[in-house]
């Protein structure tokens, strides 16, 4: 019984996110209201409140349950006993942007992390930005620090220099596909706009 009553939590848990993460890329975080998120997912906001503080807190546990399992793919890229950390971190960026080819609800999350308005909500989401923009540009250096020592990266390139290219490639990608989604593939134009990036600065074979 006790584990029921722990699923059917987690289940009401998670379908206040997914109401919250539609009203978010519906009407705004700004405009978002605890109300609006509760009647959405057919709760009531005493329903809301027991799981989360505050908006905010809403839209941290949106971003988080996103965010987390791509960072922690970026982590195992980054190992320190991987020998092929380039290919590593090729291939979860290159996962990531085909999910989020394929999958509305993440496109649509991280449409609300791109967002930014002048209110109060939106500093809190710029500093959540500002977070997951640093850990994960950390996790992609560390990478590609095993692929120089590895010897895998061309004479002279800085890896943290790279990181941050690789960074700003996949969010430029990102953003267009946001902004002119008819002109931006995100699968199409990530990856080849991914591998032109690498390619600059890894020796020649490490991509395959």
């Amino acid at each position: 019984m006790a584990r029921k009553t722990k699923e059917e939590t987690q289940a009401t848990r998670e379908g206040i996110l997914d109401a919250a993460e539609a009203c978010f890329h519906e009407h705004g975080v700004a405009r978002t209201t605890l109300e609006m998120i509760g009647a959405r997912a057919g709760y009531t906001r005493g329903a809301v409140y027991w799981h989360f503080k505050n908006k905010i807190d809403v839209l941290a546990a949106v971003i988080e349950r996103v965010r987390l399992p791509f960072m922690q793919e970026l982590d195992r890229a980054a190992t320190e006993t991987r020998d092929t950390p380039v290919l590593d971190l090729r291939s979860v960026i290159l996962n990531s942007l085909i999910d989020l080819a394929q999958d509305e609800r993440l496109r649509n999350t991280m449409e609300i992390m791109l967002r930014s308005d002048s209110s109060a909500d939106s500093k809190v989401l710029a500093d959540l930005q500002q977070a997951g923009f640093r850990e994960g540009l950390e996790r992609m250096a560390r990478a590609l620090r095993r692929a120089e020592q590895l010897g895998q990266l061309k004479p002279g390139v800085n890896p943290d220099v790279v990181a941050r290219m690789l960074h700003a490639t996949v969010l430029g990608v990102l953003h267009g596909a946001m902004v002119e989604p008819e002109l931006m593939d995100i699968q199409r134009d990530g990856m080849l706009a991914l591998d032109m990036t690498l390619s600059a600065y890894v020796k020649e074979g490490v991509l395959g």
